[in-house]
């Protein structure tokens, strides 16, 4: 209100926020196992493609990929049914090389080469497997 203070807080939203960080405590060891193997599974089925940013040090739910010389574009025009963005969230809808994937050391090429995936609670094997099998695939025509 004024610049001075939010506003009345909606209790139900409140009550609903402390009931989802009561769940994610509650689910938090058996979430970040499920993320992992996810991890593990994506990183295998996308081996054609070089990973941007550390392997280790990073949020196993994401995962940041390029292969040199593709038309990302027309990726995202092929494959309508897998959620993925171009780039780096940083930059997303922008249409510039993403200021983060360039200061991790890639080029600008690099950068617009490269696609973002994310997963977690409810994302399984299969959805995976067959994001990765449909990229690839479109990839491969594409390159």
């Amino acid at each position: 209100e004024q610049g001075l203070r939010s506003g009345t807080l909606s209790p139900a939203l409140t009550a609903g926020f402390g009931a989802a960080a009561k769940v994610a405590l509650a689910r938090m060891e058996d979430d970040a196992r499920h993320v992992e193997h996810l991890w593990q599974l994506a990183i295998k089925h996308f081996s054609d493609w070089m990973i941007n940013g550390s392997v280790e040090a990073r949020y196993k739910g994401n995962l940041n990929i390029r292969r040199d010389g593709l038309d990302v574009a027309r990726l995202m025009s092929e494959v309508r049914d897998v959620a993925f963005s171009a780039g780096s969230a940083c930059a997303s809808g922008s249409g510039r090389p993403s200021h983060v994937l360039r200061g991790i050391g890639l080029s600008d090429a690099q950068a617009k080469n490269s696609i973002r995936l994310g997963w977690g609670r409810y994302t399984t094997q299969e959805d995976i497997i067959l994001a990765a099998e449909m990229l690839n695939a479109a990839a491969g025509e594409i390159l």
